[in-house]
């Protein structure tokens, strides 16, 4: 009994003294909110009290208090900005971040019922018509921050201007069919997220921000991006699938679309896709250039020449386009040389003449892709006994290999 009674007294005796220093704390906090001046002060001394683990850092009236000191700094800041005085714009969006979490960690203390489950609320009214004022703010800075490319500051700001519309505080307001701004500051959070390299916040307010039809098709490219970085990829397919049926010709969907079913071997849904979107657009040379590789890649080498040449009529200077239809062409000899059938020489020799003109245009378009048209050519050039030619691709060819 002796033992429990001096354990007790000792932990008083070190009790007492921080709760006095406590109080003066806040005492002297409060003195400098009620004058006015370092209020910044006021704020690290109320922080000091409400980190400790104590009765004060707990109590609602402590946390009134802090907030009244960061509202000051912002009524001040704000005044300032309006005036068009020097100011820090950074620290005046800081300030605004602050007032909403500081009013929110008010709420929540504020929020908790009594001993019989009653919940009254003693700040929440006033705080909330405070904060509606401020709202608009937290969207401001966060195109701020964007304009700055601050995007970890944006997303926070955006978010936190999302969060309001489902925060208790705020349901007088009904901000989720009042605020028109939702939608955007929710692709702009999205957007943020995006250069953040967070796919979890890329998708956080998604859903929300797809109600803002004017950048949905950027939406959904970096909510593609992000079911990819997540290696999710029945969500990543659904959101390229989705994409490219809404936005066909947006310079994303399609050509992902055709790298993920080419990848996976799947060419008869990639000759599917080129075709519906050359329904759209039956000019369109990317369209027209992944119908005939993926006929090439098919063996269908006849059609591959002939959507191939029509790449041409439209722009003669696409060179995969001459060299597709080389190597089709080229396709066609190996098939006539594994046929059954007895070869007829000529038709051979035709093939491979019908050939060189494309792969030669093909290598003048594109010189650098030595090891695409030097095997093809030597080939042809092989074939063919033009023996000048073939010395000179010969030469290319022992001069390209590792």
């Amino acid at each position: 009994m002796m033992k429990k009674l001096i354990t007790v007294t000792l932990l008083l005796l070190t009790i007492i003294p921080c709760l006095r220093a406590q109080r003066k704390e806040i005492s002297q906090a409060r003195s400098y909110i009620k004058s006015g001046k370092e209020l910044a002060k006021a704020e690290q001394l109320l922080r000091g009290v409400i980190a400790s683990d104590s009765a004060s850092g707990c109590d609602p009236r402590v946390h009134a208090l802090l907030l009244q000191a960061i509202e000051k700094q912002y009524s001040e800041g704000n005044e300032k900005l309006y005036l068009k005085q020097k100011y820090d714009t950074t620290a005046f969006f800081v300030l605004t971040k602050k007032l909403f979490d500081a009013s929110w960690q008010l709420d929540s203390l504020d929020a908790k019922p009594d001993e019989k489950g009653r919940v009254k609320t003693k700040y929440r009214a006033k705080n909330a018509q405070m904060l509606n004022t401020c709202r608009p703010n937290l969207f401001y800075g966060g195109t701020y921050h964007l304009r700055k490319g601050n995007y970890r500051d944006a997303f926070e700001l955006f978010n936190k201007y999302i969060q309001c519309a489902s925060h208790p505080m705020f349901g007088s307001f009904d901000y989720a069919k009042t605020d028109k701004r939702l939608s955007e500051a929710a692709y702009w959070a999205s957007y943020s997220a995006t250069y953040l390299n967070d796919p979890d916040f890329v998708l956080k307010h998604s859903d929300l921000a797809e109600g803002d039809s004017s950048k949905l098709d950027y939406l959904l490219m970096y909510e593609s991006e992000a079911y990819l970085q997540k290696a999710d990829t029945a969500a990543y397919l659904n959101s390229l699938k989705r994409g490219f049926s809404l936005y066909p010709s947006f310079r994303y969907f399609f050509p992902h679309l055709m790298d993920y079913y080419t990848l996976n071997g799947d060419y008869e849904s990639c000759l599917s896709l080129a075709d519906d979107a050359l329904a759209v657009d039956s000019t369109n040379i990317l369209f027209l250039y992944a119908k005939a590789n993926t006929l090439l890649n098919l063996g269908r080498n006849d059609e591959c020449v002939e959507v191939s040449k029509r790449i041409v009529e439209v722009n003669d200077t696409v060179a995969e386009a001459y060299y597709n239809i080389g190597m089709a062409i080229l396709n066609k000899v190996v098939a006539l040389e594994k046929s059954a059938m007895p070869q007829d020489k000529n038709a051979v020799k035709a093939l491979y003449c019908e050939a060189m003109p494309y792969l030669e245009n093909y290598r003048v378009l594109a010189p650098e892709e030595k090891k695409k048209w030097a095997p093809a050519l030597y080939r042809v050039y092989l074939n063919l006994n033009m023996g000048k030619q073939f010395d000179d691709i010969d030469r290319i060819i022992n001069e390209v290999k590792p």
